[in-house]
């Protein structure tokens, strides 16, 4: 195994992006300061992707402050590759995720008729 490999979450998705989730980065909750970090973005880059609604934040009740999960860090991530990359736009990201979407749903719904 790779040591880069090592402790990383499989993911399909992630991985045909070279975007790893580390198992380290599962079942945690991030601040709006922490994901931004993470990913290597500003944080006012983070609230307008989730004001054009490419980010959802976690629901974390009770909690103060908007907290994201480590669904939310790996979207920001592909967003940030498919931005820098590919260079994409704001519609191109839209379209870009939806599909990406998409083909995660058609995955899972294959996955789940060949049991």
């Amino acid at each position: 195994m790779n040591p880069n490999e090592e402790g990383m979450k499989n993911d399909p998705s992630s991985e045909s992006a070279g975007l790893p989730v580390y198992e380290a980065e599962v079942g945690v909750w991030y601040s709006l300061e922490m994901i931004a970090e993470l990913a290597g973005v500003e944080e006012a880059t983070v609230i307008r992707y989730r004001e054009f609604g490419f980010l959802r934040t976690a629901d974390c009740a009770g909690e103060a402050g908007e907290r994201y999960d480590e669904e939310c860090l790996r979207q920001l991530r592909r967003i940030e590759h498919l931005r820098r990359e590919c260079a994409v736009n704001e519609t191109g990201l839209k379209l870009m995720l939806d599909l990406l979407e998409e083909v995660e749903f058609l995955r899972q719904e294959r996955r789940q008729g060949a049991r």
